[in-house]
């Protein structure tokens, strides 16, 4: 199924309905259509200047739904509404009403069929899964109902939990927004076709090198980088929205291969491409790996050239989280959290710090 690029005023358009679709969802929450505007305005100047007062040139469409990144939810959906029902929450609270987590990350899994150089996990890779899937679910259940819009599951590798994978994503195809965070790892193409059915939206694929030596390298198999390319067309024919999951070390950014990396997306019909920091944990814990301050300016400014600019409207977008610090803090903890594969609740997936209230109500931690 073929990603189409919208531009220019089909954009516009989009942008507009979009907004007012999410002013509508104000007016029931706060049953004031100006109240509802107010808090709409604010969410746009918060996004604006995230942005640096930049407007985004595109945005896409895959089976019948607009997507602008990978951090929100496709728009018209079930998941889109819940989503900025939250967002909404969280800029303009209502007593009674605290929850505004957007979205839940969880660890559906710790096998995995890779020995990856950055893995986050790797003190507890490869363990026996704790949670059985009605266990997990009983666990995901409160979240859903309390207005999170998007799911998205990893590990481990997601797909080593094929069955209940496909068990999740039907249990929430018509109330979320569903991604895997995946290596992609043993994907064939009926496998994304049951993935797709079942009801993934978008898939965020680990690549980790443009060149097949050094990616399979730094994931420790010699039949990852075949996979990704495979999974990749896989999963667009199936109408599955792709990004790519970069992790940049300062050697693979001072060689220029982050550039490479978005050339290779632009010919793959790749249209995210996603850029994270290495952090000293897992396997990098206590090692000297995180980027230099010359390293996020490269990033930051690859970023704005192929988000802002006309000319480079065929690239894919390039998002780097961590460039917009400055602007807008971390939401690991408020409008996200990390569900690990034994129940217990983190900020993110670095950030292993237990959540440090209880509400007894849903059985689960949640953030002050």
């Amino acid at each position: 199924m073929k990603i189409k690029v919208i531009h220019s005023t089909h954009y516009n358009v989009v942008r507009l309905c979009m907004l007012v679709n999410i002013w509508w969802i104000g007016i029931k929450l706060y049953k004031n259509p100006f109240t509802s505007f107010r808090v709409v305005q604010k969410l746009v100047k918060q996004f604006t200047e995230m942005m640096g007062k930049k407007k985004l040139i595109r945005a896409f469409k895959i089976d019948g739904l607009y997507y602008w990144d990978m951090f929100n939810p496709g728009w018209p959906s079930a998941g889109f509404n819940s989503f900025f029902k939250s967002h909404l929450l969280e800029l303009h609270p209502i007593t009674g009403n605290e929850q505004t987590l957007r979205r839940l990350l969880i660890a559906t899994t710790k096998r995995c069929p890779l020995s990856c150089e950055h893995c986050s996990e790797a003190d507890t890779l490869y363990q026996k899964d704790v949670l059985t899937y009605q266990e997990l679910v009983e666990k995901i259940d409160p979240f859903v109902k309390n207005h999170v819009g998007q799911l998205v599951y990893s590990g481990g590798e997601p797909l080593s939990r094929f069955e209940d994978l496909l068990k999740f994503l039907n249990n929430y195809k018509t109330r979320c927004d569903q991604w895997i965070y995946t290596s992609a790892f043993g994907l064939t193409k009926e496998k994304a076709k049951q993935l797709k059915q079942a009801g993934l939206n978008g898939a965020a694929i680990s690549l980790d090198n443009h060149e097949r030596e050094g990616h399979n390298t730094f994931r420790g198999s010699q039949k990852s980088y075949d996979y990704v390319i495979d999974a990749i067309g896989y999963l667009q024919e199936a109408g599955v929205l792709v990004s790519l999951n970069v992790c940049p070390t300062r050697a693979y950014i001072e060689s220029g291969g982050v550039q490479k990396m978005i050339d290779l997306a632009k010919s793959l019909n790749v249209p995210i491409v996603n850029l994270i920091e290495p952090r000293a944990v897992g396997n990098y814990k206590n090692k000297d790996i995180e980027l230099l301050q010359g390293h996020k300016e490269v990033l930051h400014e690859l970023s704005e050239t192929y988000n802002f600019e006309q000319k480079n409207m065929d690239y894919p977008t390039v998002l780097y989280p961590a460039g917009y610090r400055k602007v807008l803090n971390c939401g690991g903890g408020k409008s996200y959290l990390f569900l690990d594969y034994d129940g217990t609740l983190y900020p993110c997936p670095f950030c292993k710090t237990k959540m440090p209230k209880v509400d007894k109500s849903l059985d689960l931690c949640v953030a002050n």
